[in-house]
């Protein structure tokens, strides 16, 4: 069971500080929550504390730590915002209140009162992005304690973890939350299949463990000799995340019913992790491994050069060894730990406070954008959380590169239109022409995965336009030319 001395420490390990007010918002939390149990029949404060400790590991800051004790006060216990205010100030207090459930209403069915407070959780990401993590260490946690619900609560719980908070935990790059998440939801929704994609991950490695043991011993002895100091470690894929995989593929050969592909084809099923000191020894490494393996030059992905959307860093290539896929994944230190923990080390290693760094985190994620813009358009709950489902958390996405070669993610079936518009108005309203890896395309051609896209200005809105969009910004944007045209 975790302590408050468990959570000091990990504090203390990741040089979080603030050990003092965090003991005095534990101190709180468990006085208020002092005769509640939960279901599994321990006292209620042992979960805020393991939220605590799953904040504090992955490197959220002082005021997250504490708003994760103090996080289910206002909805189970008598203490007011005012009063959490008035004792660790307004961001705590703001936080909290981001992740506490409306309480007071009255609601006409379930499904609005879910609306709302997944509308409410929403909104408050837009005011504080921080809330992310402490509703994803929060599902966490109950998550894997949900065997104490009953069978319908434990689906329907699992069913809202894949919909809202693993998109959610991905959105922020917090692959090893996001990674958990998906397979405890998983195990409960699918345990029969959870069960055989396991032992399959299990058999394979077994049957691929000396050709592995040595790919790993010779890539450490390949850096040493060519002077590039760095780390190896060998990754096994998640059970959900090859499940996916495997699904995807069999349906590309139209037998998605049929279990066709086998695990030999997914290319990343074992990845080594190279984690290098320096920046250009990644591409040092990424040479050594083209020079003395059979290389996949399709799958070479370069996301130092143009990130992900998401803050991912990482030099990626796949090669073959005995007829054993094995993708590399070659990073810096400092990039490896904003790979595994996202938007929390990013802050964390800013060594600034939370409000000094916000507007930068703004404008450098496109998914804050794209929420506020939803936020901002959308009043009513179930229209917001529709569209914020549709567009930011799609399960298929294109990704392109613009002018100044950033990745941009947009709905599979976007256009050149909707990328002018998310650009900006001006260029939505002027574009002319779309040119896609230097050819003139039209503009309502349909977007692919790594296009280079660019545009030549000296046009206007047209009829079609509308039918040609996906997103809602430039919907309403040709939607409200339209208005001003008619009106002039």
């Amino acid at each position: 069971m975790i302590t408050i001395d468990d959570v000091l420490a990990k504090v203390r390990e990741n040089n979080i500080g603030g050990e003092e007010v965090i003991r005095r918002a534990y101190l709180l939390a468990s006085k208020f929550h002092e005769g509640q149990f939960r279901q599994s029949g321990e006292p209620y404060v042992t979960h805020p504390l393991h939220v605590a400790y799953i904040l504090a590991c992955t490197y959220n800051d002082i005021e997250t730590i504490i708003a994760g004790l103090l996080h289910d006060t206002i909805e189970d216990t008598d203490i007011t915002l005012g009063e959490i205010e008035s004792m660790f100030g307004s961001s705590v207090a703001r936080l909290v209140d981001g992740v506490s459930k409306l309480k007071g209403l009255n609601f006409s069915s379930k499904s609005e009162k879910v609306e709302a407070n997944t509308a409410k959780i929403l909104r408050a990401i837009n005011e504080d992005i921080r809330v992310i993590s402490i509703k994803c260490a929060d599902r966490l946690h109950n998550m894997e304690t949900i065997g104490f619900k009953t069978v319908f609560k434990q689906k329907e719980n699992a069913l809202e973890t894949i919909d809202l908070y693993v998109p959610l935990a991905y959105r922020i790059g917090m692959y090893e939350v996001k990674k958990r998440l998906e397979d405890l939801s998983f195990k409960v929704l699918n345990p029969l299949e959870y069960d055989d994609v396991n032992r399959q991950i299990e058999e394979y490695k077994d049957i691929n463990k000396d050709t592995l043991d040595r790919i790993v011993s010779n890539i450490e002895k390949s850096l040493r000799d060519n002077n590039i100091k760095g780390v190896v470690k060998l990754r096994i894929k998640e059970v959900y995340s090859t499940y996916k995989k495997l699904n995807k593929l069999n349906k590309k050969l139209n037998n998605s019913n049929t279990s066709i592909v086998t695990l030999d084809a997914v290319h990343d099923l074992f990845a080594v992790k190279i984690i290098t000191d320096d920046y250009l020894d990644c591409y040092k490494a990424l040479g050594v491994i083209h020079e003395e393996y059979d290389i996949d030059t399709s799958r070479m992905k370069d996301f130092i050069a143009v990130p992900k959307t998401n803050l991912y860093k990482s030099l990626h290539t796949v090669f073959n060894v005995n007829n054993c896929l094995m993708q590399a994944q070659i990073r810096t230190k400092d990039m490896d730990m904003v790979d595994t923990y996202g938007l929390p080390y990013y802050i964390y290693s800013k060594n600034k406070p939370f409000s000094e760094v916000q507007d930068e985190i703004r404008d450098s994620l496109q998914f804050c954008k794209d929420l506020n813009f939803l936020s901002e358009y959308f009043e009513r709950n179930d229209l917001y959380v529709e569209k914020v489902k549709k567009e930011l958390f799609a399960k298929e996405n294109v990704y392109v590169k613009n002018k100044d070669n950033k990745t941009i993610e947009l709905p599979l079936g976007s256009t050149p239109i909707d990328l002018a518009f998310l650009e900006g108005d001006i260029t939505g309203y002027n574009l002319g022409k779309a040119i896609v890896n230097g050819i003139e395309v039209p503009l309502d051609y349909e977007l692919k995965n790594n296009d280079r896209v660019s545009f030549v200005m000296g046009g206007s809105p047209e009829d079609y336009w509308l039918d040609s969009v996906k997103t809602t910004r430039a919907k309403e944007m040709i939607l409200k030319y339209k208005r001003t045209c008619n009106y002039s």
